[in-house]
Protein backbone atom coordinates (compact mmCIF):
# COMPACT_ATOMS: atom_id res chain seq x y z
CA UNK A 1 0.00 0.00 0.00
CA UNK A 2 1.01 4.08 -0.90
CA UNK A 3 2.16 5.36 1.81
CA UNK A 4 3.58 9.38 2.25
CA UNK A 5 7.27 10.64 1.64
CA UNK A 6 6.55 13.94 3.26
CA UNK A 7 4.99 15.74 6.42
CA UNK A 8 4.11 19.53 6.99
CA UNK A 9 5.29 18.99 10.88
CA UNK A 10 4.57 22.53 11.79
CA UNK A 11 4.60 25.25 13.54
CA UNK A 12 0.65 25.73 13.89
CA UNK A 13 -0.25 29.14 12.93
CA UNK A 14 2.48 29.80 10.46
CA UNK A 15 0.92 29.08 6.97
CA UNK A 16 1.07 25.37 6.76
CA UNK A 17 -2.46 25.00 5.62
CA UNK A 18 -1.57 27.40 2.78
CA UNK A 19 1.48 25.17 2.15
CA UNK A 20 -0.74 22.24 2.01
CA UNK A 21 -3.50 23.70 0.18
CA UNK A 22 -0.87 24.92 -2.90
CA UNK A 23 0.51 21.91 -2.82
CA UNK A 24 -2.40 19.83 -3.27
CA UNK A 25 -3.52 21.57 -6.29
CA UNK A 26 0.14 20.37 -8.03
CA UNK A 27 -0.63 17.64 -10.21
CA UNK A 28 2.12 15.49 -8.91
CA UNK A 29 0.86 15.69 -5.17
CA UNK A 30 -1.36 13.52 -3.39
CA UNK A 31 -2.47 15.20 -0.21
CA UNK A 32 -4.18 13.54 2.62
CA UNK A 33 -7.57 14.68 3.61
CA UNK A 34 -7.89 15.40 6.35
CA UNK A 35 -5.03 17.86 6.30
CA UNK A 36 -4.07 16.56 9.73
CA UNK A 37 -4.38 12.87 10.67
CA UNK A 38 -2.24 13.45 13.57
CA UNK A 39 -1.51 9.89 13.44
CA UNK A 40 2.23 9.56 14.61
CA UNK A 41 1.26 11.86 18.02
CA UNK A 42 1.78 8.80 20.38
CA UNK A 43 1.85 11.24 23.31
CA UNK A 44 -1.51 13.01 22.16
CA UNK A 45 -3.52 10.25 22.10
CA UNK A 46 -6.91 12.49 22.37
CA UNK A 47 -5.51 13.77 19.01
CA UNK A 48 -5.40 10.71 17.37
CA UNK A 49 -8.95 9.74 18.43
CA UNK A 50 -10.17 12.46 16.21
CA UNK A 51 -10.30 10.98 13.16
CA UNK A 52 -10.25 7.46 14.37
CA UNK A 53 -7.56 6.59 12.81
CA UNK A 54 -6.80 3.15 15.38
CA UNK A 55 -4.19 1.50 13.38
CA UNK A 56 -1.22 1.74 10.52
CA UNK A 57 -3.93 0.18 7.98
CA UNK A 58 -6.34 2.75 8.87
CA UNK A 59 -3.81 5.93 8.67
CA UNK A 60 -2.65 4.20 5.52
CA UNK A 61 -6.21 4.32 3.70
CA UNK A 62 -5.86 7.77 3.55
CA UNK A 63 -3.36 8.01 0.99
CA UNK A 64 -5.01 4.35 -0.97
CA UNK A 65 -6.14 6.96 -3.81
CA UNK A 66 -2.45 8.28 -4.31
CA UNK A 67 -0.26 6.22 -7.61
CA UNK A 68 3.83 6.69 -7.60
CA UNK A 69 3.10 6.58 -11.22
CA UNK A 70 1.18 9.90 -10.90
CA UNK A 71 2.49 11.74 -7.30
CA UNK A 72 6.02 12.27 -6.80
CA UNK A 73 4.87 13.60 -3.71
CA UNK A 74 2.54 11.72 -1.01
CA UNK A 75 2.18 13.33 1.92
CA UNK A 76 0.34 15.07 5.03
CA UNK A 77 0.55 18.11 7.10
CA UNK A 78 -0.41 17.35 11.31
CA UNK A 79 1.21 20.67 13.19
CA UNK A 80 1.48 18.80 16.20
CA UNK A 81 4.11 16.69 15.26
CA UNK A 82 7.19 19.55 15.77
CA UNK A 83 6.09 19.61 19.28
CA UNK A 84 5.42 16.26 19.91
CA UNK A 85 8.25 14.05 21.76
CA UNK A 86 7.51 11.17 19.60
CA UNK A 87 6.15 11.59 16.31
CA UNK A 88 9.40 12.81 14.52
CA UNK A 89 10.81 9.41 15.60
CA UNK A 90 7.50 7.23 14.95
CA UNK A 91 8.06 9.03 11.13
CA UNK A 92 11.58 7.66 10.93
CA UNK A 93 10.67 4.46 11.69
CA UNK A 94 7.39 4.38 9.14
CA UNK A 95 10.03 5.85 6.39
CA UNK A 96 13.45 6.64 6.74
CA UNK A 97 13.32 8.39 3.39
CA UNK A 98 10.58 10.71 4.41
CA UNK A 99 11.36 14.54 3.96
CA UNK A 100 9.78 17.03 6.79
CA UNK A 101 8.83 20.15 5.85
CA UNK A 102 8.90 23.02 8.88
CA UNK A 103 7.54 26.82 9.03
CA UNK A 104 7.94 28.58 12.07
CA UNK A 105 6.64 32.13 12.27
CA UNK A 106 7.20 34.72 15.42
CA UNK A 107 6.58 32.86 18.97
CA UNK A 108 4.42 35.78 19.44
CA UNK A 109 2.25 35.49 17.10
CA UNK A 110 1.99 31.81 17.09
CA UNK A 111 1.12 31.81 20.38
CA UNK A 112 -1.74 34.31 20.35
CA UNK A 113 -3.08 32.46 17.34
CA UNK A 114 -3.02 28.99 19.01
CA UNK A 115 -4.92 30.66 21.69
CA UNK A 116 -7.25 32.05 19.18
CA UNK A 117 -7.92 29.05 17.51
CA UNK A 118 -8.30 26.88 20.52
CA UNK A 119 -11.32 29.21 21.91
CA UNK A 120 -13.27 29.85 18.36
CA UNK A 121 -13.04 25.83 18.23
CA UNK A 122 -13.97 25.32 21.62
CA UNK A 123 -10.88 23.58 23.07
CA UNK A 124 -9.90 26.98 25.26
CA UNK A 125 -12.35 28.35 27.68
CA UNK A 126 -10.82 31.18 28.73
CA UNK A 127 -11.32 34.44 26.33
CA UNK A 128 -8.69 36.86 27.08
CA UNK A 129 -4.92 35.46 26.21
CA UNK A 130 -2.81 36.55 29.11
CA UNK A 131 -5.26 34.75 31.64
CA UNK A 132 -4.91 31.76 29.26
CA UNK A 133 -1.38 32.12 29.65
CA UNK A 134 -0.97 32.47 33.50
CA UNK A 135 -3.36 29.22 33.77
CA UNK A 136 -0.27 27.17 32.11
CA UNK A 137 1.09 25.54 35.03
CA UNK A 138 -2.55 24.62 36.86
CA UNK A 139 -3.15 22.90 33.22
CA UNK A 140 -0.43 20.93 33.44
CA UNK A 141 -1.76 19.90 36.93
CA UNK A 142 -4.87 18.40 35.21
CA UNK A 143 -6.60 21.46 36.56
CA UNK A 144 -8.71 24.21 35.85
CA UNK A 145 -8.72 22.88 32.22
CA UNK A 146 -12.10 23.33 29.36
CA UNK A 147 -14.68 21.11 29.49
CA UNK A 148 -13.55 19.69 26.01
CA UNK A 149 -9.41 19.05 26.78
CA UNK A 150 -8.72 17.61 23.23
CA UNK A 151 -5.78 19.85 22.73
CA UNK A 152 -4.61 19.97 25.79
CA UNK A 153 -1.10 20.20 25.05
CA UNK A 154 -1.62 22.90 22.93
CA UNK A 155 -3.16 24.92 26.08
CA UNK A 156 0.95 24.68 26.83
CA UNK A 157 1.64 27.94 25.03
CA UNK A 158 4.68 28.46 26.27
CA UNK A 159 5.77 24.69 24.61
CA UNK A 160 4.18 25.38 21.30
CA UNK A 161 6.48 27.64 20.38
CA UNK A 162 9.78 26.15 21.85
CA UNK A 163 11.08 26.34 18.43
CA UNK A 164 15.14 25.98 19.33
CA UNK A 165 14.62 22.43 21.41
CA UNK A 166 11.81 21.12 18.71
CA UNK A 167 14.34 21.78 15.89
CA UNK A 168 16.87 20.38 17.95
CA UNK A 169 14.87 17.10 18.37
CA UNK A 170 14.01 17.26 14.71
CA UNK A 171 18.15 17.42 13.90
CA UNK A 172 19.04 14.48 15.76
CA UNK A 173 16.35 12.09 13.95
CA UNK A 174 16.14 13.19 10.16
CA UNK A 175 19.56 14.63 8.21
CA UNK A 176 19.82 17.82 6.64
CA UNK A 177 18.94 16.57 3.16
CA UNK A 178 15.45 15.31 4.45
CA UNK A 179 14.37 18.92 6.26
CA UNK A 180 13.66 22.19 4.51
CA UNK A 181 12.74 24.78 7.40
CA UNK A 182 10.75 27.91 6.36
CA UNK A 183 9.93 30.87 7.48
CA UNK A 184 6.99 32.53 7.10
CA UNK A 185 8.29 35.96 6.68
CA UNK A 186 9.65 34.46 3.86
CA UNK A 187 7.00 32.91 2.59
CA UNK A 188 4.41 35.71 3.06
CA UNK A 189 7.06 38.48 1.42
CA UNK A 190 8.06 36.20 -1.54
CA UNK A 191 5.58 33.61 -1.50
CA UNK A 192 6.14 31.87 -5.60
CA UNK A 193 9.71 31.81 -4.35
CA UNK A 194 9.38 30.25 -1.23
CA UNK A 195 7.10 27.75 -3.17
CA UNK A 196 9.57 27.05 -5.54
CA UNK A 197 12.06 25.94 -3.11
CA UNK A 198 9.50 23.55 -1.67
CA UNK A 199 8.77 21.73 -4.76
CA UNK A 200 12.71 22.04 -5.72
CA UNK A 201 13.02 19.91 -2.33
CA UNK A 202 10.39 17.39 -2.89
CA UNK A 203 11.77 17.12 -6.70
CA UNK A 204 8.52 18.12 -8.47
CA UNK A 205 8.69 19.52 -11.36
CA UNK A 206 7.68 23.84 -11.51
CA UNK A 207 4.20 24.23 -12.67
CA UNK A 208 4.86 28.10 -12.71
CA UNK A 209 2.04 29.02 -10.35
CA UNK A 210 2.17 32.64 -9.65
CA UNK A 211 -1.51 33.16 -7.83
CA UNK A 212 -1.57 32.48 -3.99
CA UNK A 213 -5.32 33.44 -2.38
CA UNK A 214 -4.79 33.76 1.36
CA UNK A 215 -5.99 30.39 3.21
CA UNK A 216 -7.58 30.36 6.97
CA UNK A 217 -7.89 34.09 7.15
CA UNK A 218 -8.27 34.83 11.64
CA UNK A 219 -11.66 34.17 12.25
CA UNK A 220 -14.38 34.17 15.30
CA UNK A 221 -17.45 32.34 16.09
CA UNK A 222 -20.28 33.16 14.55
CA UNK A 223 -22.76 30.74 15.58
CA UNK A 224 -22.05 30.45 19.46
CA UNK A 225 -24.61 27.33 19.34
CA UNK A 226 -23.27 25.84 16.78
CA UNK A 227 -19.62 25.72 17.41
CA UNK A 228 -20.51 24.46 21.31
CA UNK A 229 -22.28 21.99 19.23
CA UNK A 230 -19.13 20.91 17.02
CA UNK A 231 -16.79 20.50 20.06
CA UNK A 232 -19.04 19.03 23.10
CA UNK A 233 -21.79 17.74 22.00
CA UNK A 234 -24.55 16.00 24.45
CA UNK A 235 -24.13 12.00 24.42
CA UNK A 236 -27.38 11.19 22.63
CA UNK A 237 -25.75 13.18 19.86
CA UNK A 238 -22.10 12.24 20.65
CA UNK A 239 -22.23 9.43 17.55
CA UNK A 240 -23.54 11.33 15.10
CA UNK A 241 -21.69 14.47 15.51
CA UNK A 242 -18.65 12.64 15.42
CA UNK A 243 -19.34 10.73 12.21
CA UNK A 244 -19.98 13.97 11.00
CA UNK A 245 -16.90 15.20 11.99
CA UNK A 246 -15.16 12.33 10.25
CA UNK A 247 -16.72 13.26 7.19
CA UNK A 248 -16.28 16.57 7.41
CA UNK A 249 -12.49 16.74 8.05
CA UNK A 250 -11.84 14.61 5.13
CA UNK A 251 -13.78 16.74 2.61
CA UNK A 252 -12.68 19.55 0.69
CA UNK A 253 -15.71 21.08 -1.03
CA UNK A 254 -18.78 23.79 -1.15
CA UNK A 255 -20.38 22.43 1.73
CA UNK A 256 -17.47 22.08 4.16
CA UNK A 257 -17.03 25.66 3.16
CA UNK A 258 -20.81 26.19 3.86
CA UNK A 259 -20.63 24.55 7.27
CA UNK A 260 -17.30 26.97 7.72
CA UNK A 261 -18.85 30.13 7.42
CA UNK A 262 -22.43 29.10 9.04
CA UNK A 263 -20.01 28.72 12.06
CA UNK A 264 -17.43 31.07 12.09
CA UNK A 265 -16.51 34.66 10.25
CA UNK A 266 -13.49 36.51 9.23
CA UNK A 267 -12.58 38.88 12.00
CA UNK A 268 -8.94 40.68 12.76
CA UNK A 269 -7.96 39.19 16.27
CA UNK A 270 -8.04 41.65 19.41
CA UNK A 271 -5.08 43.49 20.04
CA UNK A 272 -2.81 42.81 22.65
CA UNK A 273 -2.01 44.98 25.79
CA UNK A 274 1.51 46.84 25.68
CA UNK A 275 1.91 44.74 28.75
CA UNK A 276 1.27 41.65 27.64
CA UNK A 277 3.15 42.16 24.33
CA UNK A 278 6.48 43.21 26.66
CA UNK A 279 5.83 39.81 28.54
CA UNK A 280 5.77 37.38 25.60
CA UNK A 281 8.51 39.27 23.75
CA UNK A 282 11.27 38.63 27.04
CA UNK A 283 9.60 35.21 27.11
CA UNK A 284 10.62 34.40 24.17
CA UNK A 285 13.78 36.69 23.34
CA UNK A 286 16.62 33.68 24.54
CA UNK A 287 14.48 31.70 22.28
CA UNK A 288 14.50 33.39 19.54
CA UNK A 289 18.65 34.07 19.83
CA UNK A 290 19.04 30.53 19.81
CA UNK A 291 16.55 29.82 16.42
CA UNK A 292 19.26 32.76 14.94
CA UNK A 293 22.53 30.57 15.63
CA UNK A 294 20.81 27.21 14.28
CA UNK A 295 19.21 28.82 11.05
CA UNK A 296 22.17 30.94 10.28
CA UNK A 297 19.35 33.95 10.39
CA UNK A 298 18.99 37.14 12.23
CA UNK A 299 15.75 37.15 13.69
CA UNK A 300 15.99 40.31 16.46
CA UNK A 301 13.06 41.85 14.20
CA UNK A 302 10.93 39.28 15.91
CA UNK A 303 11.61 41.03 19.37
CA UNK A 304 10.36 44.28 17.81
CA UNK A 305 7.60 44.02 15.52
CA UNK A 306 4.57 41.57 16.34
CA UNK A 307 1.51 40.93 14.07
CA UNK A 308 -1.70 40.00 16.24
Amino acid sequence: MTKPNFFIVGAPKSGTSALAQYLSEHRRVFFSQPKEPFFWCEDYQENKAIHSLHDLGSYLRLFERATPQTHLAIGEGSTTYLQSKMALNGIRLFNDAAKIIVMLRNPVEVVVGMHGELLRHGFEDQTDFATAWDLQEIRKAGQQLPRNPTFTHQLQYRDVANYPDQLNRLFSIFPASQRHVILFDDFKENTRETYRKVLQFLDLPDNDRNDFPTVHPAKVIRNRWLARLHSNPPPIMRRSIDSFKNWYYRSNGPLKRAVQNSVFRKSPRPPLSDETKKMLIETFRNDIRRLSIILGRDLDSWCESVEH
